[in-house]
């Protein structure tokens, strides 16, 4: 779905629309301008934090960065390092862990001041309190971004304006927490599977 809005991928029927305006009808270049996707496994380079960072926004200050790492709460960890935001990183961010590879990836997207955020289970590495941080300041912070998350973790969905339920690749249920937990028996399988190891009702 996330590379048929990016059109890596066209529909064979129907269409899909960004602002209203099919994806077709955008220059490719524009329409992707506008996108950015964090998957579950980026790539990172050998390099310093901020020269990583910065493959986001070439031009990005020094206070820019700082921003983009709190909002994906990566700041914290930075800060902890010798070097700060000028730490060598091992080819592929081999010396962090893969939580805080996910941040710095978030914050390298967030340098782009994309207009569509896709979080493709970008978050999996990250305990669930930090999760939710994040989610909350990409809520307060960037209130005008729209945030499409994908995820496998209900609590990183819970809070979302509309759920998208896949099964076997079609849409078996579309609404709110509150809405597909009464109606949607996919969903509240994947909610009851969970319910023991974190607490989503």
């Amino acid at each position: 779905m996330i590379s048929l809005i990016c059109r890596l991928y066209d529909v064979d029927k129907g269409e899909i629309d960004v602002d209203g305006i099919n994806v077709k009808d955008y220059a490719l270049e524009k329409l992707r301008e506008g996108i950015a996707v964090v998957l579950q496994k980026n790539t990172l380079f050998s390099g310093t934090i901020s020269e990583n960072l910065r493959w986001g926004d070439e031009q990005a200050s020094a206070e820019s960065l700082k921003e983009a790492c709190e909002i994906a709460e990566a700041d914290s960890f930075i800060q902890s390092m010798p070097e700060g935001y000028e730490t060598m990183l091992e080819q592929g961010g081999a010396n962090l862990s893969g939580g805080q590879r996910q941040r710095l990836c978030i914050a390298r997207a967030l340098l782009k001041k994309p207009k569509i955020l896709i979080l493709d289970d970008s978050t999996s590495a990250v305990d669930t309190a930090t999760d939710a941080r994040i989610r909350y300041t990409l809520k307060t912070r960037l209130p005008e971004m729209t945030k499409i998350i994908i995820a496998q973790r209900i609590s990183s969905v819970i809070e979302a304006d509309q759920i998208i339920v896949m099964n076997e690749g079609r849409i078996a249920g579309i609404g709110t927490h509150e809405t597909l937990i009464q109606t949607c028996q996919p969903y509240q399988e994947i909610v009851y599977s969970q319910k023991d190891k974190e607490e989503v009702l």
